[in-house]
């Protein structure tokens, strides 16, 4: 292994969300991320911390913890805004991803997971999430 571990943060365009793609390195990562509807109807701000823990079957995983404030601008539309999440999880003998949204808290921590993305959305309809970059 080389003496030196890089770390890499890749930010995805909009639509494509906050994508983890590290490496080593056991202290956090991350910072201030936020995010606004594309109808201007929702808004998120906050923090997204990562740290790299175990791996498994030869892929990193991470624990993680987040904390973001959301805004339903349009409250009249009948659409709460919400934060979701596609990833990987090691399950104990394998990494899982079934690339469904998965509802979060605004704030929260995972453990086991890789390429994290998360998104805000209007909820029940996917067509409107953007990407927290």
């Amino acid at each position: 292994m080389a003496s030196r571990l890089s770390r890499t943060v890749a930010v995805a365009a909009a639509g494509a969300g906050l994508v983890l793609a590290l490496a080593g390195s056991a202290q956090a990562s991350g910072g201030s991320y936020s995010a606004r509807l594309a109808d201007g109807c929702g808004s998120a701000s906050g923090t997204y911390h990562w740290y790299a823990t175990s791996v498994y079957n030869g892929k990193q995983a991470y624990k993680t913890d987040w904390d973001f404030a959301l805004k339903d601008l349009c409250s009249t539309n009948g659409y709460a805004v919400s934060l979701y999440t596609k990833y990987s999880k090691w399950n104990g003998s394998s990494w899982t991803n079934d690339g469904s949204y998965h509802k979060i808290a605004s704030s929260g921590a995972g453990t086991n997971v890789a390429d994290v993305r998360i998104f805000l959305c209007e909820v029940g309809r996917p067509s409107t999430c953007v990407g927290i970059s």
